[in-house]
């Protein structure tokens, strides 16, 4: 049976490369849905990283909508560089989404299609929504199945007390070795995450000024060609945005 391809799999780096066959990556929207765990957790409870996970999901389910900056930190190992993004992250529940970075490229859900466009090769890839990737809310929902919590320990972010949790992926065929993750203490928001894949290479997402259950207009969700555009629709005869 055919394995559905995750919402991680949509990437920056994918964005800023020539389009493929398939997306690159694997942890994207996993990042920065684990932003929506903003249940309080008190000071003298002890937790166990099952319990964060726990607690990240049961707030998700009474979400609407989120946005969120980020940045990302990528090291290639290979050749002992590292390359930095930022951009601004757009959800709301239960199938839109919209993830713009500062190289111009643009990844936005209208509930139908998934338009992934790349600024610099003026080209836009139109796919389906509905069978082709995970939606936001089954990557969270499913993150406990696909990573087995390791060691935690309460540490600092900056000026910020935290957890750090180390996530190992139960499929050995992720790509992914390991997976760290930073929560606030206080309030359970994702602060930031790391990853390390096969290669040593890490990618690192920050994120910042996180609101939930903020009103998000629909044009936030549509995707408009700009003009020379190429676009290559994968839809057959599903409908979208224009």
């Amino acid at each position: 049976m055919r394995r559905r391809r995750s919402l991680m799999s949509v990437t920056p780096a994918a964005w800023a490369a020539p389009v493929r066959g398939r997306f690159v990556g694997r942890f994207l929207l996993a990042v920065f849905l684990a932003a929506w765990a903003g249940l309080p957790v008190p000071a003298a409870e002890a937790v166990t990283g099952v319990e964060v996970i726990q607690r990240a999901q049961a707030k998700l389910s009474r979400c609407r909508t989120l946005t969120a900056g980020f940045e990302k930190r990528f090291y290639w190992a290979a050749l002992d560089r590292t390359t930095v993004h930022h951009g601004r992250l757009y959800l709301r529940r239960p199938d839109r989404f919209r993830v713009e970075v500062d190289d111009g490229n643009l990844v936005v859900a209208d509930g139908q299609a998934i338009w992934v466009y790349n600024r610099r090769n003026a080209q836009v890839v139109v796919n389906p929504y509905e069978g082709e990737v995970k939606s936001p809310w089954e990557v969270l929902v499913e993150y406990q199945d696909s990573h087995v919590p390791g060691a935690m320990e309460e540490t600092r972010l900056g000026n910020r007390p935290c957890y750090l949790l180390t996530l190992v992926p139960r499929d050995d065929d992720a790509g992914v070795v390991q997976t760290r993750v930073w929560v606030g203490r206080r309030d359970s928001l994702l602060l930031q995450v790391e990853q390390r894949d096969v290669n040593d290479d890490v990618t690192t997402y920050l994120l910042k000024d996180q609101r939930v259950n903020a009103s998000l207009d629909d044009r936030v969700f549509r995707f408009v060609s700009p003009d020379g555009t190429e676009v290559i629709d994968r839809r057959g005869s599903a409908g979208g945005s224009e």
